[in-house]
């Protein structure tokens, strides 16, 4: 279990109207392939900390008809919670709409848990839009529906919902920038002082880092960046990202892994360090298996992790908006008594 933030007393006030959960991790899969499948101390590990998969309606949109007829369990040959995310963001990005109908009819066929999570399909900078299809959806399917906040925004007026989700971070996750990660800091404390009781899914931000950045704030988060980080030879470690520089056709300026730093940080099972540069896609698998390995381990390294001068600084900055938010919520107590 990560360590608590260190806060006052006053500051404990506000931390516990806000709440603590235990996160559940969402690993992101793509078509073609699934980690938990490819190595089977991933799969283990997933079940023992109860963690699920993040699926995309519109990543998967071609596997439709075969998810519908074996369902999504048997699909992914996973028994764990899944998160259905509508992909949205990602077709937006596109120029494309998604059929709220279409949504709602395969949701309905597909085998659902009561384990399982399904987030709206939401439009993105169009609240009403997003509003109309939440409603839709919970009318048509017999489970609650997680509807989405996009960052900056604040308005989150939807009734009786336990699980929010808080989207369009990912763009922002830059330092000193406009838009940086330490205003998606920001908007997260607000966003759950604002709404007491809530639960809060974070998406696209479940890198190692930003786990234990965002751990008393957010009940769950996902991760696809294990697929990217590989294809650029990058590996996580708990000392940061490392570019395998073997495998780069390109020389970089980033920090490489280091012989030492692979003894130390290894999966188990990855014995060889040339595994890792090995030439196309093997190599990837192998850099990608190690990325999901260490998105599922990274809270065992926690003392080490909060050694990061990014992440030492992003909790100094949001410990510090905790206790502005809760001197006046003090304030705002006292005028009332």
């Amino acid at each position: 279990m990560y360590q608590l933030l260190k806060t006052t007393k006053k500051d404990e006030i506000l931390l516990c109207i806000i709440g603590f959960f235990i996160m559940i991790l969402y690993l992101g899969i793509v078509p073609g392939f699934f980690p938990h499948i490819e190595e089977a101390l991933i799969l283990k590990k997933m079940k023992e900390i109860n963690a699920g998969l993040m699926f995309s309606y519109w990543t998967f949109r071609k596997f439709i008809p075969k998810i519908i007829s074996k369902g999504i369990h048997d699909f992914f040959s996973y028994e764990g919670p899944i998160m259905i995310d509508s992909g949205a963001y990602s077709a937006f990005n596109m120029g494309i709409s998604i059929s709220c109908e279409d949504y709602a009819n395969f949701l309905k066929k597909i085998d659902l848990k009561l384990k399982d999570k399904i987030v709206n399909l939401d439009l993105i900078g169009d609240y009403q839009k997003s509003f109309s299809n939440w409603k839709y959806l919970s009318k048509m399917i017999d489970t609650s529906i997680i509807p989405v906040i996009h960052f900056p925004e604040i308005n989150s007026n939807y009734p009786n919902c336990k699980i929010i989700g808080l989207g369009g971070m990912v763009p922002s996750l830059k330092i000193n920038q406009p838009g940086s990660i330490y205003n998606v800091g920001k908007w997260v404390v607000l966003i759950s002082s604002k709404n007491p009781g809530k639960e809060y899914h974070g998406f696209g931000i479940g890198s190692p880092f930003n786990q234990i950045i965002f751990w008393n704030y957010l009940s769950s988060l996902d991760w696809i960046g294990w697929r990217r980080n590989a294809a650029v030879c990058e590996c996580y470690t708990p000392e940061g990202s490392k570019t395998v520089t073997e495998a780069r056709k390109k020389p970089t300026k980033r920090s490489s892994l280091s012989q030492s730093l692979f003894d130390q940080y290894k999966p188990p099972f990855i014995e060889s360090f040339n595994l890792l540069s090995l030439p196309g896609t093997k190599g990837w698998k192998y850099r990608a298996l190690w990325n999901v390995w260490w998105f599922l381990n990274c809270q065992n390294w926690q003392v080490v992790i909060d050694q990061s001068k990014y992440v030492r600084s992003m909790k100094e900055r949001m410990r510090k908006i905790i206790s502005n938010t809760n001197n006046k919520f003090l304030r705002n107590t006292q005028n009332y008594s």
